[in-house]
């Protein structure tokens, strides 16, 4: 008589599998919701002393600029709010730059802020330097989490694949 051998041990495969699954899942759920929903992905600052003029270029990539735009556009001058617009669309389905009078002066540091109508928001601080030869090195964009939560999502599973193999 032939008898089985018995091993104690457990088939977690399948609890590892239904982890991974559904992880990917809320994955793949959430991330269409980052695209259509989207801060803008670049803003440029540059500033002229001598016509006291602020230009702010824009990139929010969009299908339809007048349902989906830049609603407000904030401007903070030495962490006080100096200007706030509302608009109703934006110029262009892609890039485009607004223009604004700013009584600033060398050193004065500038921080805008420009949120989307469907939610996202960047915000980017530029300091007067002493020369107008700047051109917007000074940008200190503070980058979206979509891409972060994506890298970690797909980490988490790799790990997870790997440790199913062993």
């Amino acid at each position: 008589m032939k008898t089985k051998k018995l091993t104690h041990e457990r088939n977690i495969y399948p609890k590892k599998s239904c982890v991974l699954f559904l992880f990917l899942t809320l994955s793949l759920t959430i991330l269409p919701f980052t695209v259509c929903a989207h801060s803008p992905s670049t803003q440029t600052i540059s500033y002229n002393l001598e016509t006291q003029e602020l230009r702010l270029t824009i990139s929010h990539q969009v299908s339809d600029p007048t349902t989906h735009y830049i609603q407000t556009v904030q401007i903070k001058k030495n962490g006080a709010i100096y200007n706030t617009s509302t608009y109703a669309e934006q110029p262009s389905a892609s890039s485009f730059t607004y223009t604004y009078f700013i009584n600033a002066t060398v050193g004065d540091t500038i921080e805008v802020t420009t949120s989307c109508n469907q939610g996202g928001a960047k915000t980017t601080q530029y300091t007067i330097p002493t020369d107008d030869t700047d051109n917007g090195k000074n940008d200190t964009s503070t980058p979206g989490f979509e891409l972060l939560i994506f890298i970690f999502a797909l980490c988490a599973s790799i790990i997870l694949v790997r440790k199913k193999n062993y």
